[in-house]
């Protein structure tokens, strides 16, 4: 059976090669950031990306001056798989470990959540720490963020 031109577009628009789970991610960084118009204005764009461990080329970022989510995620859906090699692992690493003290300290990960806007009490900040902490020793370790991230760690 044949697919009507709006079945067609709406099968060509969809993300390739995205999870459910990257999708989600997609369209939360985008609310987090997007204005009152419910488009994600350019000077906000830079945030949105960085909150998915992405860094867009200056081609990219002049593109548009406003993104729907749907323009967003189409600009960003070809840079989400290359995200988890471990040189981009570690580049995000490295914004969150304010202090270069290779490990993310309870302080580094409360200065990024005021950073971003989140609302967050200490005590999700501590559980946060807690989940990701497999050695006990109160911090984040690269390797432990890198398992947790990269999704090699079994929940």
């Amino acid at each position: 059976m044949a697919k009507s031109p709006k079945q067609q577009k709406q099968q060509t628009k969809t993300p390739q090669n995205l999870t459910d789970d990257q999708l989600t991610e997609i369209k939360e960084a985008f609310d987090l950031f997007k204005s009152d118009n419910a488009k994600l204005e350019i000077t906000q764009l830079k945030y949105a990306c960085r909150a998915l461990g992405i860094e867009l080329s200056q081609k990219e970022k002049d593109l548009l001056k406003f993104y729907t989510l749907a323009q967003f995620t189409d600009l960003v859906s070809s840079l989400i798989p290359k995200r988890d090699s471990p040189s981009t692992l570690e580049q995000a690493f490295k914004l969150f470990d304010k202090d270069e003290s290779g490990k993310i300290s309870f302080e580094d990960l409360k200065l990024v959540a005021v950073n971003l806007g989140e609302e967050c009490t200490d005590r999700d900040l501590q559980e946060m720490i807690e989940f990701a902490d497999l050695d006990g020793d109160g911090q984040i370790s690269k390797h432990e963020f890198m398992e947790l991230i990269s999704g090699k760690r079994i929940l």
